[in-house]
C-alpha cells in the first residue's frame, strides 16, 4: 500500500515553469524561425500551434495513461491508477509506453500543414505534455532527485522526437509525396527543394 500523496500545487507550479514551459518557450521560437522558411503543403492541416498543442495533449495522455498504474508493482501486484505514480514497471509496460509517445508525435506530425515546422512542433508538444503528466507526480513539497527526471524527460523527449521528425521530413521532401513542403534555409519559400 503506498502512503497518501502530498500534492503541492506551488510545486507543480515550479514544475511545470521550469520544466515545460520554458523549453516550450525556446522551441516555440525555433518552429516559428523554421516556419517562416517553409512552403504549407499543397493540403490543408492544422496550423503550428494546433499541432503543438495537439501533440501536447497526446504526450500527456500517453504518460497518463501507461505510466499511472503497474502490471507489477514492488511486490509483483498490479497498482491501479493513482498518485503517487508507481515507480517498478514491466518492460512491455514501458516499452508500450514509448510506443504510444512516439505514435502521438507522428499523429500529430501527420495532421500539420506543414512537414518540417510541423514535424517540429508535434515533437516540441510531445516532449511537453509528456513531461507536463510526469510533472504532476512530482508535484509534493520535497521533489530531491525528481528535478533531474523532469529535464532529462524533456530533453530526452525533445530531442529524440526532434531526430525522427527530422528524418521524417527528410524521407517526406525526397520522396516529393503529395503532402511534403519544402523547406529553403536560404529563406527564399519559392525556391523548391
Amino acid at each position: 500500500m503506498s502512503a497518501p500523496f502530498d500534492f503541492s500545487p506551488e510545486q507543480l507550479v515550479t514544475n511545470l515553469g521550469i520544466f515545460v514551459v520554458v523549453p516550450m518557450a525556446v522551441a516555440a521560437g525555433v518552429v516559428a524561425t523554421v516556419r517562416k522558411r517553409e512552403v504549407d503543403a499543397p493540403r490543408g492541416g492544422l496550423g503550428m500551434w494546433a499541432t503543438g498543442f495537439l501533440a501536447l495533449v497526446l504526450g500527456f495522455l500517453s504518460c497518463a495513461v501507461w505510466l499511472s498504474w503497474t502490471a507489477a508493482d514492488h511486490d509483483g501486484q498490479v497498482r491501479g491508477p493513482g498518485l503517487p505514480a508507481p515507480t517498478s514497471f514491466p518492460t512491455w509496460q514501458v516499452v508500450a509506453c514509448g510506443i504510444t509517445t512516439v505514435g502521438a508525435c507522428f499523429l500529430a506530425a501527420h495532421w500539420s500543414r506543414t512537414v518540417v515546422a510541423g514535424g517540429l512542433a508535434a515533437a516540441a508538444g510531445t516532449a511537453g505534455g509528456f513531461t507536463a503528466a510526469f510533472s504532476v507526480d512530482l508535484a509534493v513539497p520535497e521533489i530531491s532527485q525528481g528535478g533531474v527526471g523532469l529535464f532529462l524527460s524533456i530533453v530526452g523527449w525533445g530531442a529524440g522526437l526532434t531526430i525522427l521528425m527530422a528524418v521524417r521530413a527528410i524521407v517526406l521532401t525526397a520522396a516529393g509525396s503529395s503532402g511534403a513542403s519544402s523547406f529553403d534555409p536560404a529563406g527564399d519559400p519559392t525556391r523548391i527543394l
